[in-house]
């Protein structure tokens, strides 16, 4: 007679077993969701100091070095900026095109190795028409730059530099992942150009490593490689926004004076991270000091309606003395009402807005749209509560929140919109 045989199972261990295997599965899910978020930027650097003229405010045209996106485009000053996501890979496909001169690209504040520093000293250079190719990942949001590392004294001031801008994870519109919302993303790269170095370039003893750096006395002093009235005309530059609108201001000076940046009082200037680094805690100021090299994130949200100019000091170091000021204009007018679409409109209501105890409904006419999700900002830019829309209808509870203002996200694959919420005393 044959017997059964069974085997004694431990309950404990089977419940372990399980617990492994559902762990491992949402590992599993992480991992690939987190690959999928993150991606490879890659860019074209041609390093050119073969070729290259710019012109200024007054008319006057000279000479620039520069790192342009392709082997056919003009040099620029300064370089176009380079995007990427916090998460992403950063490459740059360098190529030197330069004659008798060698070059590198720095990536100034990223946490790349040895290799991809771009220190000649501690790595290697680029000679003629010689390629290699720069990676660095971007693991913190922030503004950063990037420029020749050989005999930089010269090759900075000759226009080999720019700005990388690292957004939030995901291209979220928060000056860092899960930081402060912002409505506007403006990109100030401060320097200062010396024509008789651009007419006579300093010599760079090649043998010996050895540059001869004349006296430096700057006669134009650049916003975005622009001055006077083409920094009115410039729309990337100049300021405009309305009162509470939450508007991000990237500093950053690549130059050889530091600069002053003084706020108008009315935009309550707030500095809020630092050379790609969160701040502990903002500063409220309206004077910011920016050292060579050094980049600060400043949170504007104007107070009332206002006209002027923000006044951007470029003080000699030796001195301490202001030597020139150029002018951004600035211009506030009526009040946000937290109204921003991207992309088409998903016919969304919100009600009753103002609202006390009895919460916010966000509706959807037209049926749930794809990957719809919510947040709920302060007016800090604090986030409060966020979460998948599952549903045409969605009941948004108060119960936790103090009177006041908030700002509501709703992100979807049409677009970002953004309404602004009143949550009013109970009675």
């Amino acid at each position: 007679m044959n017997r059964i045989k069974y085997k004694y199972i431990n309950p404990r261990l089977a419940v372990s077993h399980r617990l492994r295997a559902f762990f491992l599965c949402i590992f599993i899910l992480l991992s690939v969701f987190y690959a999928s978020a993150q991606m490879t930027r890659t860019y074209r650097v041609v390093m050119r100091s073969n070729v290259g003229m710019d012109t200024m405010w007054d008319g006057a045209s000279f000479r620039i070095y520069g790192m342009a996106p392709a082997l056919s485009a003009d040099v620029s000053l300064p370089s176009p900026i380079l995007y990427a996501n916090e998460g992403d890979t950063l490459v740059l496909n360098a190529l030197s095109i330069s004659q008798n001169e060698h070059h590198t690209v720095h990536m100034h504040g990223m946490d790349e190795d040895t290799r991809n520093d771009g220190d000649p000293a501690t790595s290697f250079y680029l000679v003629h028409n010689q390629d290699t190719t720069y990676t660095a990942v971007c693991t913190h949001a922030g503004t950063y730059l990037y420029h020749c590392h050989v005999a930089d004294v010269i090759h900075v001031q000759m226009g080999m530099y720019g700005m990388i801008v690292v957004k939030a994870a995901n291209g979220a519109s928060t000056a860092w992942t899960n930081g402060p919302y912002i409505h506007h993303d403006y990109k100030w790269l401060t320097s200062e150009i010396d024509r008789h170095w651009h007419d006579s370039i300093p010599y760079h003893d090649l043998i010996v490593d050895t540059v001869h750096i004349p006296p430096y006395h700057p006669g134009y002093f650049l916003v975005n490689g622009k001055a006077q009235q083409e920094i009115a005309a410039d729309d990337s530059i100049r300021i405009h926004g309305m009162v509470s609108e939450p508007i991000y201001v990237r500093l950053a000076n690549i130059g050889f004076y530091s600069n002053r940046v003084i706020f108008r009082h009315s935009l309550h200037a707030k500095v809020i991270d630092s050379d790609g680094r969160p701040l502990p805690s903002e500063i409220s100021s309206d004077t910011v000091e920016v050292m060579p090299g050094e980049r600060y994130g400043v949170l504007l949200q104007p107070l009332y309606e206002d006209s002027g100019f923000v006044e951007v000091q470029y003080v000699n170091m030796n001195t301490a003395l202001s030597e020139h000021s150029e002018f951004v204009p600035v211009t506030i007018s009526g009040v946000w009402n937290g109204i921003h679409t991207i992309g088409t409109s998903e016919n969304i209501r919100l009600f009753p807005n103002p609202t006390r105890e009895m919460g916010w409904n966000l509706a959807f006419d037209d049926g749930v749209p794809k990957n719809a999700s919510y947040a709920i900002y302060d007016v800090s830019g604090r986030v409060l509560n966020e979460r998948k829309i599952t549903s045409a209808e969605e009941h948004i509870e108060t119960h936790s929140l103090p009177a006041g203002v908030y700002i509501l996200k709703i992100q979807t694959d049409s677009g970002i919109t953004t309404r602004k919420l009143m949550r009013l005393d109970n009675e």
